[in-house]
């Protein structure tokens, strides 16, 4: 196993799309050909660990599942059936609600919009920002789950019940690890964004373990360069309305686009 995820002196911050694409594709030939996961932060001081641990309990989490899924059912066209655990995990990332799941993209300009967003959505000035780079098949070769081999397997895999759930159920032994699985595509927008997750069982931030720098590496946009890289992005097509697939988003994207004329 290599000493180090990104060895060489490459650039840790970028000022451009270009920048951040040269980077990518000279990390290509050291990744074993795995392909890299991504993930976008606004600012850089976060640390990589799920909401859910963040701010909350376990209990916290499984009081969330219980009323989630007792009263999400009749507003969702198609519910799981209700022991089906990770796809309603799944379902309540998705919705916005704190989980054991930390969503990552497959793309990584997908999520430099995610770490940009704010700057499209508000008028707070810019500030320095991270682009996580994860290594997946990596990180679950590290945890030991020699049964993956070389794929990434489904959250809906038997092997990723001890980690799905505890969070349901107070009787299971949490096995203390972090597991990148795919997702379930509950819907549109997990597909557009090239959705992926990590699974975490352990409390404590990918960012923080004395071994991250095998799997994990990040590269920071600086505040002085925020609206340029948040410029080429937009005019590279990465837009609300097209990462949010719904009349909502779409709806919103056209109102910023065209401003109100003069009277």
């Amino acid at each position: 196993m290599a000493a180090s995820f990104f060895s060489g002196a490459d650039p840790t911050s970028i000022n451009s799309i270009g920048q951040l694409i040269d980077i990518l594709v000279k990390r290509h030939n050291t990744a074993n050909g795995h392909i890299l996961w991504y993930r976008g932060h606004r600012r850089s001081s976060w640390d990589v660990l799920p909401t859910i641990w963040r701010d909350y309990t376990a209990e916290d989490e499984r009081n969330f599942a219980h009323r989630f899924r007792s009263r999400a059912a009749i507003r969702v066209a198609s519910a799981p059936r209700y022991g089906d655990f990770a796809h309603w995990l799944s379902l309540m990332r998705h919705y916005g609600l704190p989980t054991r799941l930390m969503d990552w993209s497959r793309s990584p300009l997908v999520a430099l919009y995610f770490a940009l967003a704010y700057l499209f959505e508000s008028a707070d000035p810019p500030e320095d920002s991270v682009l996580w780079i994860l290594d997946p098949h990596r990180l679950n070769q590290i945890e030991n789950y020699d049964q993956v081999g070389s794929l990434t397997p489904s959250i809906n895999s038997e092997m990723c019940d001890p980690m799905v759930l505890p969070a349901f159920r107070a009787d299971v032994i949490e096995p203390e690890r972090v597991l990148a699985v795919m997702a379930h595509d509950v819907d549109l927008r997990i597909f557009v964004q090239q959705g992926c997750f990590t699974i975490h069982s352990s409390r404590l931030a990918l960012n923080l373990r004395q071994d991250h720098t095998l799997f994990l590496f990040p590269i920071i946009i600086r505040a002085e360069h925020a609206k340029q890289v948040a410029s080429e992005l937009f005019t590279a097509g990465l837009r609300r309305g097209d990462i949010f697939p719904d009349l909502g988003n779409l709806a919103s994207e056209l109102v910023d686009t065209y401003p109100k004329r003069p009277t």
